[in-house]
């Protein structure tokens, strides 16, 4: 595959550049929509998405999921509040997140969310005891942590996790304690970014066995599987993107093996990540002990992925360039070696002025990020929706925060 700027973007891009003259992210609605179309054409009745917002909150795109019928994933009060001030209904919406207190779970009930993932025995309780005293039913699934060499994940994988609890904990729950609510389910997601279909019905297939078992032990009705999200984008070349199709006929196989009879999906990455570019402006260029070094205006504190999981997301120069490649490498503007960026073949030419475009990141870049330290500008968000280029947020100094 190929990554790049599509010549119907490139001239309103240059505009916006000038304009803001400031680090932005640009996201491609258009496309997102055609992609979540699809994704809802292909996908069997009995798989449910839903879409965790963590990966990208933007109103406009939690909008965009809504309108197209897909669930919201929530996984805080600030997620909760911004999901259903943008206009999803609360039956639409699902709460996971292991940090769920007392006060929490109350707020989830008092706004109708129905929905809820449980990660401990504790939650359980606190949540039928809010489910008592508000008079309320709410739907619940018990997350599950396994013990199984899978490899490392930002999700943990075979780690030790706050993720829900094990095995042994949950086989001891007596579901007739809790009256007030509703256990209909399971949910496991511990490896996320996973780019081949074998390895997730691997992991798939031993999650359903798992529960399933789980399940018969406590005497519980598995009406919901909940596998999480965990379907991967490419962010080199090499590699070709997960087909929509694959993944629902693994998950129909599934389905047929395990007699489920609904699968959830929460996905972040795989809905919205190719849909999203993150622009930022070379502010110096040399050569260190050999090496030669770009210096842009935003890094880590924008996107700070590459240094979680020491993965770049893929760049380009946006000027266009005939100059042949060399290799650079690229650093942010903070006062801590971490704050890197990558190694990339860029052209020779490449100097200060110049604006690097990094794909694929529509998905965990600027909420995931560290943006206070240093003081450095707040990135803008900019959007193409049907046609029209727009900014819902310009970028921010360090006067609109600092006190």
């Amino acid at each position: 595959m190929a990554f790049i700027i599509k010549d119907e973007h490139r001239t309103d891009l240059e505009k916006t550049i000038k304009r803001l003259d400031s680090s932005f992210f640009f996201y491609d609605l258009d496309a997102l929509k055609e992609h979540l179309e699809h994704l809802s054409t292909v996908m069997d009745k009995d798989i449910r998405l839903w879409y965790a917002c963590k990966a990208n909150p933007l109103s406009a795109i939690l909008k965009i999921f809504r309108n197209l019928g897909f669930g919201l994933d929530v996984a805080s009060k600030g997620e909760l509040d911004h999901v259903l001030s943008s206009g999803i209904k609360a039956s639409e919406v699902i709460a996971t997140g292991p940090s769920k207190s007392r006060k929490y779970m109350r707020e989830l009930l008092k706004n109708d969310v129905k929905n809820i993932v449980c990660e401990s025995i504790n939650q359980v309780k606190w949540l039928n005891e809010a489910a008592n005293e508000l008079n309320v039913r709410p739907q619940v699934l018990l997350r599950l942590q396994l013990e199984w060499n899978e490899g490392k994940s930002v999700l943990g994988g075979d780690d030790i996790t706050p993720f829900g609890e094990d095995y042994e904990t949950w086989s001891q729950l007596n579901c007739k304690d809790y009256p007030h609510i509703d256990i209909n389910g399971l949910h496991i997601f511990q490896w996320g970014n996973i780019m081949d279909i074998s390895q997730l019905k691997k992991i798939w297939w031993k999650i359903a066995q798992t529960s399933k078992d789980l399940a018969q032990k406590i005497d519980l009705e598995l009406k919901v599987l909940d596998l999480g999200g965990g379907i991967g984008i490419p962010y080199d070349l090499a590699t070709s993107p997960v087909q929509a199709q694959s993944v629902n006929e693994a998950l129909i196989e599934l389905k047929e093996k395990f007699q489920l009879k609904k699968v959830w999906m929460e996905l972040g990455r795989y809905a919205v990540g190719p849909f999203g570019k993150y622009f930022t402006q070379v502010i110096d260029r040399k050569t260190v002990r050999g090496r030669e070094i770009l210096v842009t205006d935003g890094g880590i504190n924008h996107i700070v992925r590459p240094a979680i999981t020491n993965q770049s997301f893929p760049a380009q120069m946006f000027r266009k360039s005939e100059k042949e490649n060399g290799k650079f490498f690229v650093h942010g503007p903070l006062c801590t070696a971490i704050d890197f960026l990558g190694e990339f073949d860029l052209p020779t030419d490449i100097n200060e002025g110049d604006w690097l475009c990094f794909h694929q990141a529509g998905a965990y870049g600027f909420t995931e990020a560290m943006p206070f330290f240093l003081c450095h500008n707040l990135p803008a968000e900019v959007i193409m929706y049907q046609g029209d280029f727009m900014t819902p947020r310009t970028p921010k100094t360090s006067t609109d925060w600092l006190v």
